[in-house]
């Protein structure tokens, strides 16, 4: 989506924003992208740092670290919903919802840190449920890892340091199991990031977002 069809989207985007504010209200965000149709903008970003879905501490662009997990989560979210996994029930909801109030805030200041990141408690609850229907979707798609016993001995081989305990490397069959889960947890992280490269491949992704110079204001 280019020139002209991408302003009238964006501004259209920003007008309804403005529309669905309360009279007198002041509405400024800034437009990152448009993932197939869908705008992502600055405050999405924020969220995503404020509910510590990436670590600000360990980027050089924290904006820019955000924004592509988010372009990620949406191009997941929209896989998820071609194939409709089951919906997760209540009682994993609350839970998860419970997770992420304790990394965005201790109860007492929840409600202002909410506020902060333009969140409320239904996109809370949206949000929670969505991180569900990812895990199981994903749990569905990735879920045979066919390893044999040279797998997950030439890992064990590889990865020594990982199996040395006190200086001591531990027996292959004592820590088996382990091996094979973390090669295991490995090759499924690759093929996830493989997947959504070519999901970024075939839909329409704009980067508006330009990273800022260093020690310019964000």
């Amino acid at each position: 989506m280019m020139g002209a069809q991408l302003t009238r989207l964006v501004t259209g985007t920003l007008l309804a924003m403005a529309l669905g504010a309360s009279a007198g209200a002041e509405v400024i965000d800034r437009v990152l992208a448009i993932v197939g149709g869908q705008v992502v903008t600055l405050s999405d970003a924020h969220a995503v740092l404020a509910l510590k879905r990436v670590d600000p501490a360990d980027e050089p662009d924290p904006i820019g670290a955000a924004l592509s997990y988010l372009i990620d989560r949406r191009l997941v979210l929209a896989e998820v919903d071609r194939y409709m996994p089951p919906e997760p029930d209540e009682a994993a909801i609350e839970k998860r919802i419970a997770a992420i109030r304790s990394a965005l805030a201790p109860d007492a200041a929840f409600a202002p840190a909410l506020a902060r990141v333009a969140l409320d408690e239904a996109r809370l609850r949206a949000l929670a449920r969505d991180d569900l229907r990812i895990d199981v979707y994903l749990a569905q798609r990735f879920a045979a890892l066919v390893l044999g016993d040279d797998d997950v001995e030439r890992y064990y081989r590889e990865h020594a340091a990982d199996f040395t305990r006190e200086g001591v490397l531990a027996p292959l069959e004592d820590v088996r199991g382990e091996a094979r889960r973390r090669l295991a947890a490995e090759r499924r992280t690759r093929l996830i990031a493989q997947w959504i490269a070519d999901l970024r491949r075939r839909v329409d992704v704009s980067v508006l977002y330009l990273p800022a110079k260093p020690g310019a204001p964000r």
